[in-house]
């Protein structure tokens, strides 16, 4: 069984400027900090202003996961993030992939993703993903605790991104 997980996430900035800033390694360490991860480093592959791909890890404390999950990832837990995204349309809207892996455990998830124009300098980022804990018995359990964390830590990302647009360019 896989648990669905929808979340849109409302940005502060312009579509053209989301994919820079997804792109951009202080953006890692903004993400760092926002999520109280003990590390964060990520590399990318091609240019924002085209179709490109980012791969971060991120090392987090688990104190605020459920407490059924727990037993299965100890104190700390490694999660490994991919997020590979087309060039952009005319009006700078994308669409893409994002694959969730926590390191050492049977969980984890993958999505579609769009970026989507708004008005105003801003935009959103649309993402309709499937939550997976390969446990047998317990599998569905799990990823039901989970959905909410996962919520939680896509949705650090509006905060993460009103930062970074804050910060000079």
């Amino acid at each position: 069984m896989r648990m669905k997980l929808r979340e849109t996430l409302n940005l502060p900035l312009s579509a053209r400027s989301a994919a820079v800033m997804y792109a951009d390694p202080e953006y890692t360490a903004i993400r760092r900090s926002t999520l109280a991860a003990s590390s964060a480093e990520s590399s990318v592959t091609g240019d924002p202003a085209g179709s490109f791909t980012v791969t971060t890890e991120l090392s987090m404390p688990t104190d605020r996961v459920p407490d059924i999950v727990r037993p299965f990832v100890g104190s700390a837990v490694t999660i490994k993030e991919e997020q590979s995204w087309s060039a952009p349309d005319a009006e700078g809207g994308r669409t893409g992939t994002m694959r969730l892996d926590v390191a050492g455990t049977p969980a984890g998830m993958t999505a579609s993703l769009r970026l989507v124009p708004g008005g105003d300098g801003a935009s959103s980022v649309e993402i309709a993903g499937d939550l997976v804990a390969k446990v047998p018995l317990l599998g569905p359990r799990l990823e039901k605790a989970a959905v909410p964390y996962v919520s939680k830590v896509l949705r650090a990302e509006e905060k993460s991104a009103a930062t970074w647009s804050a910060t000079d360019r």
